[in-house]
């Protein structure tokens, strides 16, 4: 086995999975050199961890092999490689330019590359005289001018539209108008409303969508055109016909496309590159795709930031760069309705976006309404100032009176993470939860099986519609036979019960990780910093972990992890930007 592999196994660098993977490489190509071995089993390694590729400039290379070539001279020896392909032909690993790519996942973004400036460069022809009258029925008197009908008039005349925007900043009442539009649109012109379908990376995900436009089209949609909105949002997986038997095919693809003229789909930030390319090519050419999401989130557990590399692609600072045609096709909402940039969360937020530390650290400190910092968590002390927020936001929901009223409760607090486990991950924040409503006799965890267990589905189970991400709560069943789980209904207006032996692969719930708490928001949150200088401690952690909250947010953690956070960037190795830019 080559000294190189054994090395970086051993220094955490490489999976012991690798050795594996070289020697399947040295069976396909008996006279690869050691360096295009380790480079590839490299590639593969850096999948694992999110990138799309490996970018060779970022490399150490004197931490890798131990008579480290130059730059120059390792590219020229991937060239000659039979494992490597320089022209899209059949082989493990393709070379373009300084990224070393698995032929997988450079084609996923080759994909995406000609799905997206495809649709950038055809846009909808549109009447004129029809779009302006329509515009003027939904943005009547003061909104003619609004932002938001600039919007709406924009991506209209798109095949692909993205929307992006932090929290609050009306991503969602900006499609569903977007929607309402289409359909005036498709009356005035004397066409049957378009079909539209509504998707989302998780069911927790697409359960808030639903929720969301279901509140907002009250406000916007005439009785009359309430028939063809779409009542219900589904997971993408489920919409594009995933099956378990042949995971990496899914029923609706170029040739079989959607059964639909509009597709949008919430939390794009959360999709990776492979979903990405077949939900992509799902969607039929001429059908519209909008992409909703703050590009300014964590991005997906799987490998990719596309969403960020597309508008990084076409935005400075917000702004469309040049005459590339995908410009037209992205919208940028800043203004919040629901912070001030000047105080709290806010003034939070925008600090961690703009990466300035000492301000971050400085407004956390002086605490406000909405914003505090309390004191790094010791040896699980149950005097903590974290024990008080804990009671106060998990006590309503454990002494509510039915199960509808619990989950509704439970979903106002939430403690969030950045690491599953270690002392300040979940393991070991959902026992301290557990412990401190021990003691104010909440609840009796003698047994995994306790009245007012939340508990976090893990694993889709399609037959028992249970999704990865969806919460429920363990609680008295009325027919007195004990304990049942109890999520909630597709309306979320009642629920719905599951025997405690049907429960899909699932974890206790006071705490999950900031990953996991994407496409949920909470009245309050308690944000537990990893009390280590952890590599997954990140602008974008941080950011994503306090915008989950709609009105308070306690910091646990000491002021340096703070300013370590804001001072590292995600950076996720991939071509998608640059090509999109050329």
């Amino acid at each position: 086995m080559i000294r190189e592999i054994e090395q970086l196994i051993a220094s955490g660098m490489l999976d012991p999975f690798d050795r594996y993977f070289v020697r399947t490489l040295q069976r396909l190509a008996p006279t690869a050199t050691p360096h295009a071995l380790v480079l590839g089993a490299l590639a593969r390694t850096a999948v694992g961890s999110g990138h799309v590729c490996l970018d060779l400039k970022r490399l150490a290379i004197g931490d890798i092999f131990s008579s480290a070539p130059p730059l120059a001279e390792l590219i020229v020896e991937l060239q000659e490689s039979p494992l490597v392909s320089r022209d899209g032909s059949l082989a493990p690993l393709v070379l373009e330019g300084e990224r070393l790519y698995l032929q997988r996942y450079w084609l996923y973004e080759e994909e995406l590359v000609r799905e997206i400036r495809g649709r950038a460069t055809n846009p909808v022809p549109v009447q004129e005289d029809l779009l302006a009258t329509c515009l003027a029925q939904l943005f009547p008197g003061t909104e003619l001018d609004s932002p938001q009908r600039e919007a709406c008039s924009k991506i209209f005349r798109q095949r692909l539209g993205l929307i992006t925007g932090g929290p609050g900043t009306g991503k969602t009442t900006l499609v569903t108008k977007y929607l309402v539009l289409l359909l005036l649109y498709a009356q005035a012109a004397g066409e049957p409303p378009p079909r539209i379908m509504l998707l989302a990376p998780t069911g927790k995900a697409a359960a808030r969508l639903t929720e969301s436009l279901q509140q907002k089209k009250g406000e916007v949609v005439s009785p009359e055109l309430c028939g063809a909105m779409p009542n219900k949002a589904s997971t993408i997986h489920r919409a594009l016909g995933y099956r378990p038997e042949t995971p990496t095919t899914f029923r609706y693809n170029r040739e079989n496309p959607l059964p639909c003229e509009v597709v949008v789909v919430d939390e794009a930030s959360m999709i990776d590159v492979a979903l990405m390319a077949k939900l992509f090519a799902a969607v039929g050419p001429t059908a519209r795709l909008v992409l909703l999401g703050d590009k300014d989130q964590l991005a997906s557990v799987e490998a990719g930031s596309i969403l960020g590399d597309i508008c990084a692609a076409v935005m400075d600072d917000g702004v469309g760069i040049g005459e590339n045609p995908l410009a037209r096709c992205v919208v940028r909402l800043t203004e919040s309705f629901r912070y001030s940039s000047q105080e709290g969360i806010g003034a939070l937020a925008k600090a961690i976006h703009a990466g300035k530390p000492d301000e971050v650290v400085s407004l956390a400190q002086q605490g406000s309404a909405e914003v505090g910092l309390l004191p790094p968590l010791l040896q699980a002390d149950p005097a903590h100032p974290l024990a008080e927020i804990i009671l106060a936001g998990y006590r309503p929901f454990l002494e509510a009176k039915d199960p509808l009223s619990a989950l509704e409760l439970f979903e106002r607090f939430r403690i969030l993470c950045g690491h599953r486990t270690g002392p300040m991950g979940v393991s070991s924040l959902n026992r301290y939860a557990e412990k401190v409503l021990t003691l104010q006799g909440l609840i009796d965890p003698n047994t995994p099986w306790y009245r007012g267990r939340p508990v976090l589905i893990q694993a889709n189970s399609y037959p028992l519609r249970l999704f990865n991400g969806e919460t429920g709560i363990l609680w008295d069943a009325d027919e007195g036979d004990g304990l049942k789980a109890f999520f909630f209904s597709e309306n979320r207006e009642t629920v719905r019960s599951y025997s405690l032996r049907q429960l899909p692969a699932h974890e206790t719930a006071f705490a999950m990780t900031i990953h996991k708490s994407q496409g949920s928001e909470f009245d309050r949150v308690a944000l537990v910093l990893p009390g280590e200088d952890s590599a997954l401690l990140s602008r974008e952690l941080l950011y994503t972990g306090i915008s989950r909250a709609r009105r308070q947010v306690a910091l646990v953690g000491r002021p340096q992890e703070i300013e370590a956070a804001v001072g590292r960037r995600v950076e996720r190795a991939s071509g998608l930007g640059e090509k999109l830019k050329g």
